[in-house]
């Protein structure tokens, strides 16, 4: 997720499935358990997967801000 806290989408999804947290204050009440097969369950991995665009992943632009040695030079 966008903390970190579950390394893989199966994670994410396993989690969402249970109904996330139960007992987080800030946790919306429309979030309920639900189930997937197998096959949804993949399917909708897949799916999330296609979403992402490799070129921004390797993009230097979009690096750690923090790593002066990964930031590109300003444009002169």
């Amino acid at each position: 997720m966008h903390d970190g806290s579950m390394a893989t989408l199966e994670d994410v999804i396993d989690h969402y499935a249970a109904g996330g947290r139960m007992a987080h204050p800030n946790k919306s009440r429309i979030l309920r358990p639900f189930r997937l097969t197998p096959g949804e369950r993949t399917d909708l991995v897949e799916f999330l997967k296609s979403l992402t665009d490799q070129d921004v992943l390797r993009d230097p632009r979009w690096s750690d801000p923090w790593v002066q040695a990964k930031r590109p030079a300003p444009a002169k």
